[in-house]
């Protein structure tokens, strides 16, 4: 994405680590799984994602939304680009679908398919394809799709009040935020009876403070940097390290949830609050330039640019991983094996991607003098 000038490498290359991060996670158990940073503090990829599809949407979109007579057709953009996202999500779920239905008759295991929630599709497949289509049915680790597909198509409101007030739309999207712990807003699962994992009614939170964060940084504008915030989030930071480790419980007592509980599916505040307080420390310090020159960066730099395709590959070489792991018994050199294979892949697509946008431009640079200088950018 540009903001009128270079592109900012730095979304790229922490989209990136979410990505890698998000891959390693989804194999649960594995030799990597424990040095992922959500051991470490209330947050975890998923948080860092979110925020970043925010940011990345205020860069590409915002300023189609600041023409009047533009507006409409950037809202249809918005929404065909979270129709692409739907169909991934689709041919995803379907490959992996078909992983874990052959891992389960190979092994004669029918618990593969009950444990990511695919029995449905044996025992009531009419429920379940209207279920798939809907998107009521999320089965494990493919939920995430889902919310950003959701997050998309609510995008437009978000952005059309940021363009009158940033601050109105920020309370407006926090008032929404609280209205789902105090009123317990879902959106409902279907056909087994639940509610979504990821809640987009209280995600669309931090996607809004990423819209902010993004329309600020094409503003030319700075976050406040005063050493009383910087310290609170780093004592935020020390205190939530502390706490993961050493494995302290609290039960709320009569706090309200919302203060004490680290639900992930609803984003609860410990856990909004742990990603903020990383983010802000993360944006004060100056990376960019040591981003852009080191070379280890640049495969995760990479696979952030092509974010969509990247993480579509991982979830199925992560489903394809976990029943690898079931029939073999796993351990430390298989975990080492499939887990560096999967990530070599992932920037293998990357590469190759870029690889060949890098020669379509070139070919309509030749082909058209009016043709644009780079493709669309995209969240």
């Amino acid at each position: 994405m540009n903001t009128g000038g270079d592109r900012i490498l730095g979304i790229d290359f922490w989209r990136g680590i979410a990505l890698a991060t998000i891959f390693v996670n989804h194999v649960p158990g594995n030799l990597l799984e424990p040095f992922t940073h959500k051991n470490f503090g209330f947050s975890d990829a998923s948080e860092l994602f979110v925020l970043l599809a925010g940011v990345a949407a205020a860069l590409v979109y915002l300023p189609s939304f600041e023409v009047a007579g533009a507006r409409l057709r950037a809202a249809v953009r918005i929404w065909l680009r979270a129709f692409h996202l739907y169909s991934i999500h689709l041919l995803v779920l379907l490959i992996c679908a078909a992983i874990v239905a052959y891992a389960s008759l190979t092994l004669n295991d029918p618990r593969m398919l009950e444990a990511l929630k695919l029995d449905v599709l044996l025992n009531d497949p009419a429920h379940a394809l209207i279920g798939i289509a809907t998107l009521g049915l999320q089965p494990a680790y493919l939920d995430i799709l889902p919310l950003y597909v959701a997050l998309l198509v609510a995008a437009p409101v978000l952005l059309l009040l940021m363009g009158w007030s940033r601050a109105l739309a920020l309370a407006l999207s926090f008032a929404l935020y609280l209205a789902t712990w105090g009123f317990d807003l879902r959106l409902p699962t279907y056909p087994a009876q639940g509610s979504w994992f990821f809640n987009p009614l209280a995600w669309q939170f931090l996607f809004a403070v990423g819209l902010y964060a993004g329309s600020t940084i094409r503003r030319g504008e700075h976050l406040p940097g005063s050493p009383w915030l910087i310290a609170a989030a780093g004592l935020y930071l020390s205190g939530s390290l502390v706490w993961m480790v050493s494995g302290y419980y609290f039960d709320g007592g009569s706090l309200p949830r919302i203060l004490w509980d680290f639900d992930k599916g609803n984003l609860s505040m410990p856990r909004l609050l742990h990603i903020l307080a990383l983010a802000y420390l993360v944006s004060r310090l100056p990376l960019e330039r040591w981003i852009r020159a080191a070379r280890v960066a640049r495969p995760l730099i990479l696979m952030g640019q092509q974010a969509l395709p990247v993480f579509a590959l991982g979830t199925v070489l992560a489903i394809a991983v976990q029943m690898a792991r079931i029939a073999t018994g796993g351990d430390i050199s298989l975990d080492v094996a499939m887990i560096a294979t999967g990530m070599a892949l992932q920037i293998a697509l990357a590469w190759t991607l870029d690889w060949y946008r890098k020669g379509s431009v070139t070919r309509m640079r030749v082909g058209s003098p009016a043709a644009p200088a780079e493709a669309e950018a995209t969240p």
